[in-house]
């Protein structure tokens, strides 16, 4: 079976969707080759912004696995006739990806997410991979900031996880991807934050129901409204408009 999961463009940015198994063959395959490589996830809000900014649907495209995350993002895929689509999340994901590393003895380098997170998630995956090789650092830099670089690269990953959110963690790719010198690097937005529980995910029912983006609504009323109130429409008006993008 090719590792190579099938693509498709919106808003001209290049989307991966695939079961979990092929895609994370994708991410480990990336991971063997030669340069650093990374993979990215994208929204309907990251989608939107990435069309006004040239430079992040550079980011974006040049991904050896960009997960088309979300409920919006397959709406569009299968309005467009896309066929066999999976029903994947970008955090089950990310999981399943910090799942095989620890079991494969992986070194694991996590920097984002809040500081009360980052000094959390040492004790929480030391007891469920006994000896792992993990080190933390909160999300509170600056894209340019040098000092964690030189952090990353004396603990030597194999994977870093990064939990900047967008868009300061797709700007930290475009500046750090090769000084930082990692085989893999992981945008990862929340996760962290619900690694370490300081952040709640919705309940499974509203995860198999889809409704994920609704419990975020209600936990961040103030900051999420404008995204998916007025985000959503947008984005259907711009993805449905124009087919060939």
């Amino acid at each position: 079976m090719s590792t190579t999961p099938h693509s498709h463009r919106i808003l001209s940015v290049r989307v991966h969707n695939a079961p979990y198994d092929l895609m994370l063959a994708a991410a480990l395959e990336a991971a063997a080759s030669t340069a650093p490589a990374f993979t990215t996830y994208s929204h309907f809000h990251i989608l939107l912004d990435a069309r006004t900014q040239p430079w992040m649907r550079d980011v974006l495209d040049h991904a050896s696995l960009n997960v088309a995350d979300g409920i919006a993002v397959r709406a569009v895929l299968r309005f467009r006739g896309a066929t066999r689509l999976a029903t994947v999340n970008a955090t089950d994901f990310h999981h399943h990806l910090l799942d095989h590393c620890l079991r494969e003895r992986r070194r694991v380098y996590l920097l984002g997410g809040s500081a009360a997170a980052a000094g959390r998630l040492p004790a929480i995956l030391a007891a469920r991979y006994p000896g792992c090789a993990v080190r933390t650092h909160d999300g509170s830099i600056r894209a340019e900031d040098s000092t964690v670089i030189d952090d990353i690269r004396v603990f030597s990953p194999d994977v870093l996880f990064l939990g900047l959110g967008s868009p300061l963690q797709f700007e930290w790719l475009a500046r750090n991807l090769e000084r930082a010198g990692v085989p893999l690097t992981v945008a990862a937005g929340n996760f962290l934050e619900f690694l370490a529980g300081t952040r709640p995910r919705a309940p499974r029912w509203m995860q198999a129901s889809r409704l994920e983006w609704l419990h975020r609504l209600a936990v961040e009323p103030s900051r999420l409204w404008r995204r998916y109130l007025l985000g959503a429409p947008r984005f259907f008006y711009h993805a449905l408009s124009d087919r060939k993008k």
